[in-house]
């Protein structure tokens, strides 16, 4: 069973409700998301689209590899969850993960990461980002499900390693991978939360 997550980049404009649902839901402190939304602007043709993405769910997660108080756990219904009492805040996981996916609490001293809404599933219940999307543009299922009932332009990552679980619905003015577009800007995005955490220290 591998559960995932179809992203519909053709209609989302960026409302960000997803990503706020999820922090509302994890009562997460500031700076910390675990869903992000990213823009994704082109020059040639003129296009802005954005990509709502977060943790993947991976066959192989890095995260689960990396971690050494082993604080990660890939279940049998493919989430991949975190213990986060174990979490020392050492950050490997974040270092490991090719998506950018945990998130480091500075408040905290420690990392989160997307787990499904683990909780919520269990009670019959959508995960927080799925239900609050205004334009239906997440879902969660088994990716044979996912790639079945949505337009399935990209299905997983091949080059990352890791097995991704994702199902993306392409805007088709892109002539680039979203995927890829969107990690672009989240290493932006990191780069320049880094720099101003570094400089807050000062």
């Amino acid at each position: 069973m591998a559960l995932g997550f179809w992203m519909n980049n053709k209609n989302c404009y960026g409302c960000k409700t997803c990503s706020i649902a999820c922090k509302s839901e994890k009562q997460l402190n500031e700076g910390v998301l675990l869903r992000k939304v990213s823009c994704i602007r082109q020059d040639s043709p003129v296009n802005v689209s954005f990509l709502s993405m977060s943790c993947n769910h991976c066959e192989d997660p890095a995260c689960v590899k990396a971690c050494p108080v082993e604080a990660y756990t890939k279940l049998d219904n493919g989430i991949v969850k975190q213990d986060h009492d174990k979490c020392i805040g050492c950050k490997m996981c974040i270092e490991a993960c090719p998506y950018n996916a945990p998130c480091y609490d500075e408040e905290e001293s420690k990392t989160y990461k997307c787990d499904m809404c683990y909780d919520r599933q269990q009670r019959g219940e959508l995960p927080a980002c799925v239900a609050a999307c205004p334009g239906a543009n997440i879902a969660v299922g088994e990716m044979e499900d996912l790639q079945k009932n949505h337009q399935a332009n990209i299905v997983s990552d091949e080059n990352s390693g890791t097995k991704p679980n994702f199902v993306i619905t392409v805007d088709p003015k892109l002539n680039k991978e979203p995927d890829d577009s969107a990690m672009e800007q989240r290493d932006v995005e990191v780069d320049v939360n880094t720099a101003a955490a570094n400089a807050a220290k000062k």
